[in-house]
C-alpha cells in the first residue's frame, strides 16, 4: 500500500505538534453536511445515527457528480481537526497547512505509484 511506506508530519511549520502522529485510514464513511461542524455533540451524533468517519461538504459534491455521470472517483481528504472533540479550541487554523502538507504528500506518492502509461 502506498501509505505504507509514507511519513506523515505531526509538527507544523511554526512548530506546533500535534499530540499523536497523522495516520492514514482507507475506507470509512463520509457524510456531507450543511454546516462547518465545530461541536463535539453534535460531531457524536453524527458518528452514532450515521457511522460517520469524517463530515465534508466538498468532496461529497464532486463524489455526486461523478456517481451521476458515471465517472470513476477517489478523494484524499485531510483531516486538520475534531470538529469540536479537541481539550483546545477549534485546531484547524493551527492545522490546516500541516494537514494539506501531509495530504499533498500522499497524492505525490499516489500518483509516483500508478503503472506508467509508456
Amino acid at each position: 500500500m502506498v501509505a505504507d511506506g509514507l511519513k506523515l508530519n505531526d509538527c507544523s511549520a511554526d512548530g506546533r505538534c500535534l499530540d499523536h502522529r497523522p495516520k492514514v485510514t482507507i475506507g470509512g464513511n463520509g457524510v456531507s453536511g450543511q454546516a462547518f461542524v465545530d461541536n463535539s455533540t453534535f460531531r457524536d451524533y453524527v458518528r452514532k445515527t450515521l457511522d460517520a468517519n469524517v463530515v465534508d461538504m466538498e468532496s461529497a459534491a464532486v463524489a455526486h457528480v461523478a456517481y451521476v455521470n458515471k465517472v470513476p472517483f477517489i478523494a484524499f481528504r485531510s483531516l486538520s481537526d475534531l470538529a469540536g472533540g479537541e481539550v483546545r479550541q477549534n485546531e484547524m487554523d493551527a492545522f490546516k497547512d500541516l494537514a494539506s502538507a501531509n495530504s499533498a504528500a500522499l497524492v505525490r506518492a499516489f500518483i509516483r505509484s500508478l503503472p506508467s502509461s509508456d
